[in-house]
This record gives C-alpha cells, sequence and structure tokens, in this order.
C-alpha cells in the first residue's frame, strides 16, 4: 500500500493541477481571512497607515477589477505557452521528457501564483460596499493592498517565466534535466537494500530445487515500483522464499507471471498480498526506472539524427551524457539480487538491470540510425574507447561490442573514403581490446 501511495504522490507532483490547486486554495483562505482583518479594524484610520490603499468603493472596485481581468488574460497567455514548449519538446526531443516539463516547479509555481491572484481579488471585490448601497461603507484596505502586492510579484514571475520557457526547450537545457534526474537516479542504487545480503546472487543453486507457484498478476501495466520493504517482512513472516520475474519498466500482461514463490503450497493471501507489491501504471516512471532515464536520452539523439531534425551536434551530447551515465554506473558495486534474513536464508530476490541491456539501450540504436554520419559514428566510436578505460574489465564487452557494430554499421554505409578513413582510425583501440591489452585511451 505505501508504494502505491508513493505512486499516485509521484504522479500528483507531476501533474500541472496539483501545485496550482493548493496555491489557489490558499489564495481562498488568505482573502477570507484578510477581509475578517479589514471588517476589524477602524475604517476610518486607515488612511493614516501610509502604505495602505486610500481610496474609496470604486476606486477598489476598479483596482480590484483590472488585477482579475488581467491575471486572468495573462493565465491563458502562460498556459498556451506551456503548451508550445510541450508541443516542441514532444516533436523535437521525445515524449519521454514531457513528464520533465509537467513536473517543473517553476511552470507550476507560475500558473499557480495568476490562477490565485485572479481568485484572490475576485473574493475581495465581492466584499466592497459602497454607502449609496444598503449596509455601511466598507472598503477592504488590507485586502486591496495584498491584491495589488500579489499583482506587482505575478509581473516578476511573468518575467522569470518567459525566460524560463525560453530556456527550458533548448537541447542543452532539455539534455540536461534528463541527464541529472539519471545520475539522481543512480546514486539511489536500484534496487534498494532489504534485509541483509545472502552473499550470494540470484542462481539456481540458492533457491530451492522444488518446484515454486506462480503468483500471475490480475491487471496490466507498466511496473512502476516494488514494494521490497513489504515482500521482505511478508516472506519473512511466513517463510518464504520470493522471486519477482518482471523488472522495473517492464510491461506485465493479464496474467503473466509476476512472482515465483516457495514452498508451492502457499495461500491465496499471499498471492494477494504480493500483487499489491508490485506497482502496475500505464507508464514508465523515471523514479526507480534507470533504463528509462537513459532511454530517454537515446530518443532526444535519435529524434536530432531523424531527417526532419537532422541535428548531429545534439547527438554527439546525448552520447557524452549516456555515456557519463553508464560510467557511474559500472563503476558502482553490483546490488545483490538475493535478500536474506536474519538467519542466512534468502528471502527476496529481485532482477535488477542487466548490464548489457543498458549499454544496448544507450547506443544500440543510435548506432544504427547515425551509421551515416561519420561525425556522429566517430564519436560514439571514440567515447566507447574512453569508456572502456574507465570501467571494470568484466564490463568492457558490451563496449567493444558495440563499437564492433558501429564500425561495421558505417563502413556499410560510407560513401566516402575519407570518412571511412576516419572511423576506422578511430576504432583502433578495438584492437588492443581484442588482443587483452590495455585500451588505447587507458595507456
Amino acid at each position: 500500500m505505501k508504494k502505491h501511495l508513493e505512486a499516485r504522490w509521484h504522479d500528483l507532483q507531476d501533474s500541472l493541477w496539483f501545485v496550482p490547486a493548493i496555491m489557489t486554495s490558499t489564495a481562498i483562505v488568505l482573502a477570507l481571512l484578510l477581509v475578517r482583518v479589514d471588517q476589524r479594524l477602524l475604517l476610518d484610520r486607515r488612511a493614516n497607515v501610509a502604505w495602505l490603499f486610500g481610496g474609496g468603493a470604486e476606486g477598489a472596485r476598479g483596482v480590484l477589477a483590472a488585477i482579475a481581468g488581467t491575471m486572468i488574460t495573462v493565465t491563458g497567455v502562460v498556459f498556451s505557452i506551456t503548451i508550445v514548449a510541450l508541443q516542441l519538446a514532444s516533436s523535437q526531443f521525445s515524449p519521454r521528457v514531457l513528464r520533465n516539463f509537467t513536473g517543473d516547479r517553476g511552470n507550476q509555481f507560475v500558473l499557480g501564483a495568476f490562477i490565485g491572484t485572479f481568485t484572490f481579488a475576485l473574493l475581495v471585490l465581492r466584499s466592497v460596499r459602497s454607502a449609496t448601497e444598503d449596509g455601511q461603507l466598507f472598503v477592504p484596505s488590507v485586502s486591496v493592498t495584498a491584491a495589488i502586492i500579489l499583482a506587482l510579484a505575478c509581473m516578476g514571475l511573468l518575467i522569470y517565466y518567459i525566460h524560463h520557457a525560453a530556456r527550458s526547450i533548448q537541447a542543452s537545457v532539455v539534455i540536461e534535466r534528463a541527464a541529472r534526474d539519471t545520475f539522481a537516479l543512480i546514486d539511489v542504487l536500484f534496487p534498494e537494500a532489504v534485509g541483509r545480503p545472502s552473499g550470494v546472487s540470484a542462481t539456481a543453486e540458492s533457491l530451492p530445487t522444488a518446484l515454486g507457484a506462480t503468483v500471475r498478476a490480475v491487471d496490466s501495466g507498466y511496473v512502476q515500483a516494488i514494494g521490497e520493504d513489504v515482500l521482505f517482512d511478508l516472506a519473512e513472516r511466513h517463510a518464504l522464499v520470493v522471486r519477482l520475474e518482471p523488472r522495473i519498466g517492464e510491461f506485465v500482461l493479464p496474467g503473466a507471471p509476476i512472482a515465483t514463490v516457495w514452498p508451492a503450497s502457499v495461500g491465496d493471501d499471499c498471492h494477494d498480498a504480493i500483487r499489491g507489491g508490485v506497482v502496475l501504471g500505464s507508464e514508465r516512471t523515471s523514479r526507480a526506472d534507470v533504463e528509462l532515464g537513459i532511454r530517454q536520452l537515446a530518443d532526444i539523439a535519435l529524434k536530432a539524427l531523424s531527417p526532419g531534425i537532422n541535428d548531429p551536434t545534439t547527438a554527439t551530447i546525448c552520447i557524452d551524457r549516456l555515456a557519463e551515465a553508464l560510467v557511474r554506473l559500472a563503476c558502482r558495486p553490483r546490488p545483490q539480487e538475493a535478500r536474506a534474513s536474519e538467519d542466512g536464508k534468502s528471502r527476496l530476490v529481485l532482477q535488477g538491470p542487466p548490464w548489457e541491456r543498458l549499454v544496448e539501450v544507450a547506443f544500440a540504436q543510435v548506432r544504427h540510425y547515425g551509421a551515416a554520419d561519420a561525425t556522429v559514428i566517430e564519436h560514439l566510436v571514440v567515447t566507447l574507447g574512453r569508456m572502456t578505460s574507465l570501467v571494470p574489465a568484466d564490463r568492457r564487452g558490451p563496449l567493444v561490442r558495440e563499437a564492433c557494430l558501429a564500425l561495421a554499421a558505417a563502413r556499410q554505409q560510407s560513401g566516402v573514403a575519407a570518412d571511412a578513413e576516419r572511423v576506422e582510425a578511430a576504432g583502433a583501440w578495438i584492437r588492443a581490446c581484442e588482443s587483452g591489452q590495455r585500451p588505447i585511451a587507458e595507456a
């Protein structure tokens, strides 16, 4: 249940309406409180305070009406700019980066400020009373002054938003944001450790040899999160061994296996509890999905290499960021897949993202669609060579393989002898790796 709530909370934080809704609710409460403060003040003494609004009822109405009308107009403009930015990001970069735009705190705060100021001015406007109307003259000086201050603050936010929107659609900023989120997720070390490592990986020898019970999914969706603590406590409490079959980010079909449990005689209640520990959703999220972060950077590179965009420089920047992410990941110790209880018995097995799969996701499609561009392929091969000098020896194999495939693709696509020579020269380090020597970049 906790992981489900965390997933929903994560969705709320990335939505465009949540923060503006909170700020609008705050504006409503603030308007009611300040009007109440005005009602308790001595109205005939308000002129003694220089910074308070000193006009009459008609003046207060005019000011509040102008603020309300301006704010709702500017809100429409801000919303239109946001939609345009989302369309540009989707078409020029990747649909996978849209969540970064909708979850941007700057966009959410500016929208909330404008809508909140409009709501505040509208509520204060309804409390203004003139002497000719039924009842006593009432001009909420404090509230009108607060509305003016909020309007001035919104003008400052409008200037900030124009700058922020212009920068947010720049390729370097989009790539930096996607890379930063990926680096932060790698630093968390997915999956998180649960219990005490058993000292062995999740191989057939570390698991029971008897036939286990298969827990099947009821619904479909992408695996967004796994409640490791809940599943480990369940396994320890009932003396079970639970192996999760899908990885974070994989799509689960209805009826597909999501876990294998030993012993096989476990009851339906445990099956339901295991299903509840796997959070499924309609889309992949970057909260725990390392592969998605790498996929975002690769997709931006693919968009840049498309004939409609034709921006190889952006593709090379993405290659650099992908290399940084993979080197950071390769230099971390591999997390234990098997988690053990205090008695040393394995209780929970989680499958992490394979290194070979991450390298393929990062470079396979970039290598395929960039094969005709000698500059991109040369940069890719050189970058892979630099990576081999920075990662442990047991993780160099997939990098060398990608470099060899990149050279093979370039040989098929290249029609200029000079370009072919450049690419071949960039791959000189591969022969050193194949002969068992240190990479040239390392020597």
